[in-house]
């Protein structure tokens, strides 16, 4: 269940982008206080993922949360540095320069290769070294494994899903609110041109009213009564023609417009939605939701924590070991002969045996786990609630708007019917009044119901998690279920 093309908003069709480009340039030359553009809803979507500038500030978190990935990736690069120092004590120098390269790899492992000249003061029968040493740092508790070592990497990559998973609801957001306010200037538009139909109506029916007086053939209550809903009709109109104006700026604001633009919808069609049973809707939201997605990310969050947790409890002890190939002369040249060769093997470590501060941090990590579970099965009611009650929602408005066109229809009818009797004097104001209050009500109740199945269907694909495409590894469905 889907509705047609909304699946494209999330990469927009050059076409598409071409096209908005030729629509701004066309409309580009101001001839007045404010400039119009036309849009449809799929093109208002289109404008307001391309430029709107609070989602564009979501890029930039998750570009941020990207280059947070690679710059934990470089503790696992491979270290170049060069190394010097000079010390001069009595006009005698001693001096030391070489150059090392180390990597530490997933499993704790750090390697390094270092290559050095040593000059000693000239006191010494042998001052100068030379040496290439390999030595290698194996953590054999706490610290050994992927789990361990890779937990910078893991959490930044989280964190750049989480930003993305954040961007990808922005962008559904945003959807729901420009189609909210696409379909409410529609209606406005609509409701400004009925009130101007209205209000001379209401000026007809007032002269002929006036008329009737002076000739006797109605009272003064009765004009009064018409010059009322005269009036009515006139607040009426200003007060939608405000809010016309004041939705064109959100809209405007959304589109990443300036805000003295006249946005100037062209009504789309409905969408038409098959409306489906309540545990396929809640079936999908589970797979689709990224905020389900979320929740169960930071539950593998939770559980990594307190593994790591009870790694603190082990002793931090590394096996180290070291090949050096060295050789001293009276000179430089000679000490390059790297004639002797020294291996060293041993143990390094500290052991902490009170562990009053790690044993309350391992509580702590395995309550956080439990907490996280129980936030899954809380999250997952609260969609299947929501994508429930927007099921019925929808299928509210679609009712309604059946309803609400039946109803106008009568209504046109009854106050087409009551001003004529009047005109040819077979009724009487009240019935006239009475009758386009009526028609007025039905008329605002037509709009509304077609602009809440339009809002309302565009909800329902968001709470189903199917309004917009998006990389699957941000889904649910790619991440392992809880036990």
């Amino acid at each position: 269940m889907r509705a047609p093309a909304l699946s494209s908003h999330l990469r927009p069709p050059i076409h598409r982008l071409l096209a908005f480009a030729l629509l701004l340039y066309a409309n580009a030359a101001p001839a007045g206080p404010t400039n119009t553009i036309s849009f449809t809803l799929d093109t208002a979507i289109t404008a307001a993922l391309t430029r709107n500038r609070q989602l564009a500030q979501g890029a930039l978190a998750v570009e941020r949360g990207k280059l947070g990935v690679e710059a934990a990736r470089q503790e696992f690069a491979v270290g170049i540095t060069p190394y010097g120092a000079v010390n001069t004590t009595d006009g005698d120098a001693d001096s030391r320069y070489g150059m090392r390269l180390d990597r530490k790899l997933a499993w704790g492992t750090e390697i390094g290769l270092d290559a050095g000249v040593h000059r000693y003061p000239a006191f010494i029968d042998e001052p100068w070294r030379s040496a290439i040493k390999i030595d290698v740092r194996q953590p054999l508790f706490q610290r050994f494994g992927r789990l361990v070592n890779e937990e910078p990497l893991t959490a930044a990559g989280e964190q750049w899903r989480a930003e993305r998973r954040r961007w990808e609801l922005q962008k559904t957001d945003l959807i729901v609110d420009v189609a909210r306010q696409f379909e409410s200037i529609v209606r406005l538009e609509k409701q400004v041109a009925c009130d101007d139909a209205l209000l001379a109506r209401a000026n007809r029916l007032l002269e002929l009213t006036r008329a009737r007086e002076q000739q006797g053939r109605v009272s003064r209550v009765d004009t009064l009564r018409v010059e009322l809903q005269r009036g009515q009709a006139e607040v009426r109109l200003e007060n939608h023609r405000e809010s016309l104006f004041v939705a064109r700026r959100n809209l405007a604001e959304l589109l990443g417009l300036p805000p003295e633009t006249d946005c100037t919808p062209v009504p789309s069609p409905l969408p038409d939605l098959e409306i489906p049973s309540m545990d396929l809707a809640v079936q999908s939201a589970l797979s689709n939701r990224l905020d389900y997605a979320q929740t169960l990310q930071d539950y593998r969050a939770a559980v990594r924590a307190a593994k790591l947790a009870h790694r603190r409890l082990q002793p931090d002890v590394s096996l180290v070991a070291a090949n050096e190939q060295y050789g001293e002369a009276v000179t430089f040249k000679e000490s390059r002969d790297l004639d002797r060769n020294l291996w060293t093997v041993g143990l390094a470590g500290q052991i902490d045996l009170n562990r009053h501060r790690d044993r309350p941090l391992v509580a702590i990590s395995d309550v956080d786990v439990r907490a996280a579970r129980e936030s899954i099965d809380i999250r997952a009611l609260s969609i299947a609630r929501d994508v429930q009650q927007g099921v019925s929602a929808y299928r509210q408005a679609r009712g309604e708007l059946s309803i609400a066109g039946r109803n106008y229809t009568a209504a046109e009818a009854r106050s087409e019917l009551a001003r004529r009797l009047f005109e040819m004097g077979r009724g009487d104001s009240f019935s006239v009044t009475d009758a386009e209050t009526a028609f007025i009500d039905a008329e605002s109740a037509l709009l509304s119901a077609r602009a809440s199945v339009c809002v309302s269907g565009y909800n329902l694909l968001r709470l189903m998690g199917t309004l917009t495409d998006c990389p699957h590894e941000l889904k649910p469905t790619a991440l392992d279920p809880p036990p």
